[in-house]
């Protein structure tokens, strides 16, 4: 956040993190109108970033303020948060940001590992009796052939063994990825937006202190002119 606003005093938590999560409340009721399956008539103007729809149309949904407002305001990163949310919010899940999953995919991978480890623990023995007499009565009815009992025991020991890993999907890593992309992109332009909008905030301040400093000095000089008037 430094570098992108060395002046602007902003953190990501929370003042990044509360503008996301404002953006994408936006987005989901703009996302809603445009892909459910009960609002017809509703399009996007990607130039003017807008919904548009017919009057008659925005009058049913006048009543719904969240809503109604669309009809004049614009909403800039609609095809960036679309690439971030739109699978998890046609599933109607809650889609997080790209951080808060990573950290919960990990959490959940030292949990799951840890009771794995934890159950392999507790039933060690049961697991290596069975697995002897597994190995005991395939070897004795098939004495002919003892490399295929070896080969069942060495195959069985081997995926008991890799109970306690954890499993990683590419796919998941690479959805994951992509996400964190994505979202150093948003968050970079969210955060120039932001940086814009108080730099212009502030400027108009100094501009208002500066014309009210120059009238009072000009007030100041006016022959008779008392503090009262």
């Amino acid at each position: 956040m430094e570098k992108v606003l060395p002046h602007a005093m902003l953190k990501a938590k929370p003042n990044l993190e509360s503008r996301i999560r404002t953006l994408k409340e936006d987005w989901a009721i703009i996302y809603d109108l445009l892909r459910g399956k009960d609002n017809s008539g509703f399009g996007w103007d990607k130039h003017r970033h807008m919904v548009v729809a017919e009057d008659v149309i925005w009058d049913s949904y006048i009543v719904y303020k969240e809503v109604g407002r669309f009809k004049t305001q614009s909403f800039l990163y609609y095809e960036q948060f679309t690439s971030i949310y739109a699978k998890d919010r046609a599933i109607r899940k809650y889609a997080q940001i790209a951080i808060d999953i990573v950290e919960e995919l990990c959490a959940e991978d030292v949990a799951n590992e840890r009771n794995l480890e934890e159950g392999s623990n507790e039933n060690g023995c049961k697991f290596d009796v069975s697995l002897n007499e597994m190995d005991v009565s395939a070897t004795q009815s098939q004495p002919s052939n003892p490399n295929k009992a070896d080969s069942t025991f060495s195959k069985k020991k081997k995926k008991m063994s890799g109970v306690s890993e954890p499993i990683y999907s590419t796919s998941v890593i690479d959805a994951t990825t992509s996400l964190e992309d994505n979202i150093r992109t948003i968050c970079l332009e969210l955060s120039r937006s932001i940086a814009f909008e108080m730099l212009i905030h502030e400027k108009s301040k100094m501009v208002i202190q500066e014309k009210v400093q120059t009238l009072y000095v000009s007030l100041g000089e006016i022959e008779g002119l008392t503090d009262d008037e």
